[in-house]
């Protein structure tokens, strides 16, 4: 039972943390000739491919959200006309923390340098003041 437990957190380092298979062996004391087959056997690589795809998908629909939200948004400041207070709330809240979201993405895969596809704190702030009318 603890060799399958150790199965499962080695995947888990692998996949969804992105560590070296000789990270994995010193940090669970499993030699690399286990690894190696684990990860052969259990298709690690395209678990990991899947893993990031799936990651990917997630941020991109975020961002497509806001999109939206800012859209309507200033279609109803153009229009003059009554904003919903929970979709500002919402959509403030989700601005809030996109950069978070950034910060947490860097931090499980700093190996793979990605182009920037969120909104940077100075472009939240700056959404605040001239859509919203925040200071």
């Amino acid at each position: 039972m603890a060799k399958f437990n150790k199965l499962k957190q080695a995947q888990k380092l692998y996949v969804q943390e992105n560590k070296t298979l000789g990270e994995i062996g010193m940090e669970l004391d499993l030699s690399r000739r286990t690894l190696f087959y684990w990860k052969k056997q259990y298709d690690w690589d395209k678990r990991k491919f899947e893993y990031e795809h799936e990651k990917d998908a997630f941020s991109q629909e975020l961002l497509e959200l806001v999109r939206k939200m800012m859209r309507k948004l200033n279609n109803d400041l153009d229009k003059n006309s009554h904003t919903n207070q929970s979709e500002i709330y919402s959509f403030m809240n989700i601005l809030k923390n996109i950069p978070l979201l950034k910060e947490y993405e860097a931090s499980i895969a700093p190996s793979k340098p990605k182009q920037q596809n969120f909104l940077t704190p100075e472009q939240v702030r700056e959404i605040e003041r001239e859509v919203l009318g925040m200071e």
